[in-house]
């Protein structure tokens, strides 16, 4: 017990001290393999941005239960196409949830965060991101969580991606693990590139044709 009071007093100081020193609160820059404290974007980065959709559903396990909502967004400040997650769980549940990861996000750049002043739960603690770049998770204090009854603080991924797709993965866990399907980010190819390739296509039919023009000519020709 004395151990784990250590840890939590250790936790708190060094929330205590990023929050002092640290400046105006932003989305921390994720690269594979990273890790951080948040404390809270002050401003909300879906200012202006334009909703391109939305999906909501249920999850559960044995001890938690509730309700999964992203929100898809481009422009305003975001830099690509970014998702906005709401967690609300059911007060029939006995327990709090400790963590939730989003897949898929290998070979995009990301910025993650919370909004601050939003829901009713404690805000996660820490975000980090697999080695491989696939999976962010944001994880909360020890003995707190997204108690039963209770909405998280708006989580957010920013990214540099150009599009989205069916595909991607939330997991809401407290050692138990309930997973929802969500979007997730993809690249678009741009209109430029999609004409070169057209281009390229349709020179590569042409050739194909002049030469089966050239065969049946020499077929024909009773000299050759």
């Amino acid at each position: 017990m004395q151990v784990r009071a250590r840890q939590i007093s250790v936790i708190a100081m060094a929330v205590l001290v990023a929050g002092l020193l640290a400046p105006p609160a932003m989305a921390v820059p994720l690269a594979p393999g990273g890790s951080s404290i948040v404390i809270g974007s002050v401003t909300d980065p879906f200012v202006g941005g334009t909703q391109l959709a939305s999906i909501s559903a249920p999850f559960a396990a044995f001890d938690f239960a509730g309700v999964l909502t992203q929100d898809v967004y481009s422009g305003g400040s975001l830099p690509g196409v970014s998702f906005r997650y709401t967690i609300a769980t059911d007060a029939s549940g006995p327990a709090a949830l400790e963590r939730a990861t989003m897949s898929f996000f290998s070979g995009f750049s990301t910025d993650a965060d919370y909004i601050s002043g939003t829901g009713t739960s404690a805000a996660p603690l820490i975000v980090n991101r697999q080695v491989n770049g696939a999976t962010i998770g944001f994880t909360w204090a020890l003995n707190e969580g997204i108690e039963p009854g209770t909405v998280a603080p708006f989580l957010y991924i920013l990214t540099n991606a150009s599009g989205y797709d069916s595909g991607g993965i939330v997991s809401l866990m407290n050692g138990a693990v309930a997973s929802v399907g969500v979007y997730r980010p993809i690249s678009v190819p741009e209109p430029m590139s999609l004409l070169l390739a057209g281009s390229g296509i349709v020179a590569v039919g042409l050739f194909w044709r002049k030469g089966r023009k050239h065969v049946r000519q020499g077929e024909d020709d009773p000299t050759a």
